[in-house]
């Protein structure tokens, strides 16, 4: 994961240097902010309430179907104990 990431930020900065912009996804969790290149988002959807999950940890919010494929749905807010937030 670390090798990727420091790619990536070699790519950013070359991109920086040779003019080329770049396009991130960028969401805030708590007081920081985060951006995912773009080309890495396969797909934005809107809310949808998922299917809980018995005895799953609190984090883990429940599971979706995505085309045929489960998707978990964690709350990073839970998991890194930034607080809770409303769901619409």
């Amino acid at each position: 994961m670390m090798a990727n990431s420091s790619k990536s930020s070699a790519q950013a900065a070359h991109a920086l240097q040779a003019g080329i912009a770049q396009e991130y996804l960028t969401f805030t969790l708590g007081r920081e902010e985060y951006g995912v290149d773009i080309l890495k988002v396969q797909e934005i959807r809107g809310y949808e309430k998922p299917t809980t999950i018995a005895n799953a940890p609190a984090f883990i919010k429940g599971v979706v179907n995505l085309r045929g494929t489960i998707v978990p749905i964690v709350d990073l807010r839970i998991k890194f104990q930034l607080g809770s937030a409303e769901y619409n």
